[in-house]
């Protein structure tokens, strides 16, 4: 954990940028830099004041913000001696809209902390300082996560297609934000997509028809590497995805993968068993590399337990590195349910982990799980 924040503290500790609580005013560019440059200019950590601020706020402010979608703010506020307490806001209508209910939220957390909540960012503005332009277009039926960095398929390492999961026809999870450990993909030179799906049309049967025609899509743009990561729907197609067009999957990322409703309804214990284990056994040899997120007390997953022995099961066998993420124990606390990956301190305890995953040597040999 000590050596992600120090990374991330390398990355973005770059002097520049309004300080903590300027107005708003003309975003500043300094002249001749690079598209990158601006961008980590914007989540420089100066912005957010001395002293040194803790490893929640940085990881909150610096990765999970990026996987919101536009308009997106971040507030804050921190007193002389370094406490904080800040919120962030993504999908508002308008950037006044979400600067306006990050602020409100922001003063809800405080909780007699004797400081004033300010807009740190708005989309991807400082108030007064740096600015940077938010990615845009798409491939196929993917569309560029907006507040992530884009480099292009010539030169980004590869690219993550995030996908959300499914609530219902009802519920549209088109706004939802991608986790931090996403960001950190992106810091590494990964270009990040999401596969948003209207909910009126995301059965099964309709959106994993567009996600292999996207992957192809992807590969004919030039992209060398692709990694196909989700939560709940969207990572249990992730490895159907794989399963099916493994020559154009390189890594698959499933977080809390589900396709089976709540856990407690009718046979859906035996059945989301009984079809994680087919599901797996669909990968072929040596095939993508895998990880799987799990966690207790998820209302989707019938047996987090023994899901992940399935999952060891499976990595006996495989050349190719397979994991298996069950947070447990004193270091992780309770990083509980369905939606755990998207609490900063996941991000913190196992984004580098996954990013390990991702970019590790191939093995001469199946490892086992790790």
């Amino acid at each position: 954990m000590r050596l992600l924040f120090a990374v991330m503290v390398l990355l973005l500790g770059v002097p520049r940028g309004a300080p903590w609580g300027a107005p708003w005013g003309t975003p500043w560019t300094a002249s001749g830099e690079t598209a990158e440059e601006a961008y980590r200019g914007v989540f420089s950590l100066p912005v957010l004041g001395a002293p040194a601020p803790s490893a929640g706020l940085v990881t909150t402010f610096a990765l999970l913000y990026r996987g919101l979608v536009p308009n997106a703010a971040f507030a804050g506020a921190r007193d002389a001696a370094g406490r904080s307490a800040w919120a962030y806001v993504g999908g508002a209508a308008t950037p006044a809209a979400a600067e306006a209910a990050a602020l409100e939220r922001c003063h809800g957390s405080l909780n007699g902390l004797q400081a004033e909540c300010r807009v740190v960012v708005r989309n991807l503005e400082q108030p007064g300082g740096a600015s940077a332009t938010m990615a845009q277009g798409g491939i196929g039926p993917f569309r560029a996560s907006p507040l992530h960095l884009r480099r292009g398929p010539q030169v980004a390492r590869g690219v993550v297609i995030w996908a959300h999961g499914y609530g219902g026809a009802d519920r549209d999870l088109r706004k939802a934000p991608a986790p931090g450990f996403v960001s950190i993909l992106n810091d590494a030179g990964w270009d990040v997509l999401r596969f948003d799906r209207d909910p009126g049309e995301d059965a099964l049967f309709t959106s994993l028809p567009r996600l292999l025609e996207g992957l192809v899509a992807i590969r004919a743009a030039g992209y060398r590497q692709t990694v196909l990561a989700g939560q709940s729907r969207g990572g249990w197609q992730a490895i159907m995805a794989a399963s099916a067009r493994p020559e154009l999957v390189d890594a698959v990322i499933a977080v809390a993968p589900s396709a089976h409703g709540e856990a407690s309804r009718g046979n859906n214990l035996l059945a989301g068993i009984d079809d994680f284990r087919r599901l797996l056994a669909g990968l072929p040899a040596p095939g993508p590399r895998l990880a799987v997120v799990l966690f207790e007390g998820d209302d989707f997953d019938p047996d987090p337990e023994r899901r992940a022995q399935l999952v060891e099961a499976l990595a006996r066998e495989r050349q190719v590195p397979t994991l298996a993420l069950w947070p447990q124990g004193p270091a992780s606390g309770p990083i509980r349910g369905h939606g755990g990956a998207s609490e900063w301190r996941f991000t913190m305890l196992y984004g580098a982990c996954l990013l390990t995953l991702v970019q590790a040597p191939e093995a001469a040999t199946p490892r086992g799980l790790r």
